[in-house]
């Protein structure tokens, strides 16, 4: 146990472990919102285990941090900083989205934008600066 605590980070160790076996005694399964309910989506069945295991390998370790990058630091002409979030099916959480935006205009000084997907369509959310010329009265 302990070489393998030593040896296997969070995603490999499920990767390299988990099995079709275990998962079915583990009565694994995935589930989705369904308005404010939680839906199981699929059980550990022959058709659907990898998909489970696939889900929970998404959802551990650095898998969880959102890949967000710099498209454009002189986004319209505007030295407004454009990022992009890769999306990997998951959406942001809003909240989270917001105080990276805010962190980000501090460090950038002005203007910042993010290209991302909201509920299955193209968003781009904006931090602007309380210097940025749409904010001056």
């Amino acid at each position: 146990m302990f070489e393998v605590r030593e040896v296997e980070r969070d995603a490999s160790f499920l990767r390299r472990y988990l099995t079709e076996e275990l998962i079915r005694e583990l009565n694994l399964f995935e589930y989705k919102s369904r308005g404010n309910d939680q839906v199981v989506s699929r059980v550990a069945d022959k058709e659907n285990w990898r998909e489970i295991k696939e889900t929970l390998i998404q959802n551990v370790g650095t898998a969880t941090i959102p890949v967000i990058k710099v498209e454009d630091s002189d986004y319209a002409n505007s030295r407004t900083l454009l990022l992009k979030h890769h999306h990997d099916g998951r959406d942001l959480q809003l909240e989270y989205a917001e105080k990276t935006l805010r962190y980000v205009s501090q460090l950038w000084g002005r203007d910042v934008a993010m290209d991302t997907v909201l509920d299955g369509r193209n968003t781009q959310l904006v931090f602007p600066t309380a210097n940025s010329p749409s904010k001056a009265a």
